[in-house]
């Protein structure tokens, strides 16, 4: 579609999702009095309100609080995921293979290609264009990852009139980049905004299903883990836009790092996105546009719509080599503006993405990409490591990658 056609669109949805409420307005202001009472819990909190468990926990079957906290605040810490120093091991391997194969010669070359947070408040963060070195291949297909995965995948309601909407236990990879953010930079943080659809959250039929409690006046019945229609969602064709449904996104800590080191900012709350949603309907809004999300970008969470939301915009805690954190695909996140700490901070990125014909659909895509060495579909097409050495083949992986990664059927 084009511009004017995208425009129609919208108008015309927005008309159809007004009429599913009896006061559009009063609907939003319900949502707005929710939201109010969760930013004040989460400036009142002394302690981090995010939940955290220990990797070695998360098979007791008596988890109900821990889960509970999860289910609120969208998102969770598991700690000591990896042994700390094979991590680290890890990050120097993936310092090698960056400046051995002239990463950021082959950078110059190839900057504006990737467009995707080109329309946020700040521009690309310290994120590194690669996806097939051995550190993340380690990270993404190893047992602990498989383990954490089933975890986070199992929290959400998957099962509709008998059916499965996608299998918990079994995993796909979805390749993703690193960031490896320098000391002392303070020009390349990351503002709010949210992946997985713009706005197609509002003009999608299956986004439109899977948010219809919020628009019908039954925000209290939203239930964001509940996985009917999210494998069924029709996003806008373009670089940089993911194509799978991921239970969670999420990274593993590569260094050491905290509040004010560059790191990852969270809005802790599950339901955040009802916010957003109603608020694209009021009629301050120009009838064409919605909040100002944009066809093929990250949809964007500001200060002229959305402030109020972003009071509740907290970094996350201190993370140590092998803690993992991760956040269901509706909490709004960002980027530090400044990092002030004295190291790296780098993480791999890596998201929980379960066995559906969604992802399926996609890994299929994906692993063209991996045997040339090219970027993921979902990435603009940078291709650095076609030719790079230490580049993950086949032949280095285990049965369980290969699985992931749709190179061969599961049993």
């Amino acid at each position: 579609m084009n511009l004017i056609e995208i425009q129609n669109r919208i108008i015309s949805e927005k008309i159809r999702l007004r009429k599913k409420s009896k006061n559009f307005v009063n609907n939003f202001k319900k949502i707005e009095k929710y939201i109010q009472k969760e930013v004040a819990i989460i400036k009142e909190s002394k302690d981090s309100i995010i939940p955290e468990i220990e990797f070695e926990d998360i098979s007791f079957k008596d988890q109900t609080i821990i889960k509970d906290k999860v289910f609120k605040r969208g998102c969770v810490i598991i700690r000591n995921v990896f042994d700390k120093k094979k991590v680290i091991e890890l990050n120097e391997d993936l310092d090698k293979y960056v400046l051995e194969n002239n990463y950021f010669e082959d950078q110059k070359k190839k900057i504006g290609i990737d467009k995707y947070f080109s329309d946020l408040k700040s521009g690309k963060p310290q994120i590194f264009g690669l996806y097939w070195s051995k550190a993340q291949s380690e990270i993404r297909h190893s047992k602990e990852m498989e383990t954490v995965k089933k975890w986070l995948n199992n929290l959400w309601n998957y099962n509709y009139k008998g059916k499965h909407v996608f299998d918990p236990n079994r995993e796909l990879v979805y390749a993703d980049r690193v960031r490896r953010r320098e000391p002392g930079d303070d020009t390349l943080g990351l503002s709010p905004h949210c992946d997985a659809g713009s706005i197609e959250r509002w003009t999608d039929k299956a986004y439109q299903k899977i948010y219809n409690d919020i628009f019908s006046d039954n925000f209290e019945n939203f239930n964001p883990y509940d996985a009917r229609y999210r494998d069924e969602t029709i996003e806008f064709e373009s670089p940089a836009v993911a194509h799978v449904f991921r239970t969670f996104q999420g990274w593993t800590a590569l260094t050491e790092q905290g509040p004010n080191d560059g790191t990852l900012q969270l809005i802790p709350i599950a339901k955040g996105m009802s916010y957003v949603l109603t608020r694209a309907l009021l009629d301050d809004v120009p009838e064409n546009e919605l909040c100002g999300s944009k066809a093929g970008k990250a949809l964007s969470i500001n200060e002229k719509y959305h402030s109020l939301l972003l009071e509740g915009l907290i970094s996350i805690p201190k993370m140590n080599p092998g803690d993992t954190i991760w956040w269901h695909p509706d909490v709004v996140h960002a980027v530090e503006e400044k990092h002030q700490g004295k190291n790296y901070s780098n993480v791999i990125y890596v998201g929980a993405t379960p066995y559906c014909k969604k992802n399926i659909d996609y890994i299929k895509k994906q692993s063209k990409k991996f045997i040339e060495g090219k970027s993921p579909p979902d990435f603009a097409p940078e291709d650095y490591e076609v030719n790079y050495k230490g580049r993950v083949t086949t032949n280095d992986l285990s049965e369980l990658a290969k699985k992931q990664l749709g190179l061969v059927d599961w049993n």
